[in-house]
């Protein structure tokens, strides 16, 4: 917030933001700026629709440059925590110094997400998941790519973006028809990954509550994307296949 601005919102889409959540913002708080009437919402408001807001926010804003050694950004994702009563962040914490296109960094977020649904915090691990993904994939751009694009939220146009990168697509001639199935059944887990977290995660109003076996098959539909995408790249990376490799280039 600055200047009485909420990140990229206008007044509409300010709205528009909190009536996907349930809030009804102009009507609860009509005065003042974008930036004091979410200061009094989150003043005023119960813990677990702070929390919510406070999520969703997070998400909207997306990842950005420096947040793996973001100190305030940790203490909202464990104020987040606080408010839903479980020690578990969506992401590690700050100054982390794991890579996050590491099976190590990957890992980490698996044991978190795995800890909400042991703490049948099952929407918070489906928001998780997605957050894993989505993270992942933004890196792997930057890597792959001079000038990662905007996709506004589109994590399916994301995906077949890097896997074209990482040559993983359905459209390369060379690749088995079997994993061409493969790789479809994986643009296909990314595809529903925001429609399912829409309706069955906690960044949204709820129109479904998950069971576990659900929220199950997501989190772990989401793990396999992820451990994939990261172990193709540094498969490609040890044989000289992308870009800043110096090994000359083979199949993979």
């Amino acid at each position: 917030m600055d200047a009485g601005y909420v990140l990229d919102f206008n007044n509409r889409t300010f709205a528009g933001f909190f009536a996907d959540i349930g809030v009804d913002i102009d009507q609860e708080f009509p005065e003042g700026s974008k930036a004091k009437r979410l200061r009094a919402f989150l003043t005023i408001d119960d813990t677990s629709r702070v929390a919510q807001v406070l999520e969703a926010l997070l998400e909207h804003r997306g990842v950005r440059d420096g947040d793996d050694v973001s100190k305030n950004l940790v203490k909202v994702r464990n104020l987040i925590a606080r408010l839903r009563n479980t020690q578990v962040t969506l992401l590690p914490v700050a100054a982390h110094t794991v890579d996050v296109l590491s099976l190590a960094y990957v890992h980490e977020l698996e044991t978190k997400i795995d800890r909400r649904l042991a703490a049948a915090d099952l929407e918070g691990a489906i928001t998780a998941s997605r957050t894993m993904v989505e993270a992942v994939l933004v890196e792997l751009e930057k890597q792959l790519t001079t000038t990662p694009g905007d996709y506004k939220g589109d994590l399916t146009k994301q995906f077949k973006t890097v896997a074209k990168q990482l040559r993983i697509d359905d459209e390369r001639a060379d690749l088995d028809d079997n994993f061409k199935q493969v790789a479809r059944g994986l643009v296909q887990i990314v595809n529903g990954l925001a429609p399912i977290r829409n309706k069955m995660s906690d960044g949204h109003a709820r129109t479904r509550k998950p069971h576990l076996h659900h929220a199950r098959v997501i989190v772990n539909s989401a793990k396999t994307v992820t451990t994939f995408l990261v172990e193709s790249y540094l498969a490609q990376r040890q044989r000289g296949q992308l870009p800043g490799s110096s090994k000359p280039t083979a199949l993979p």
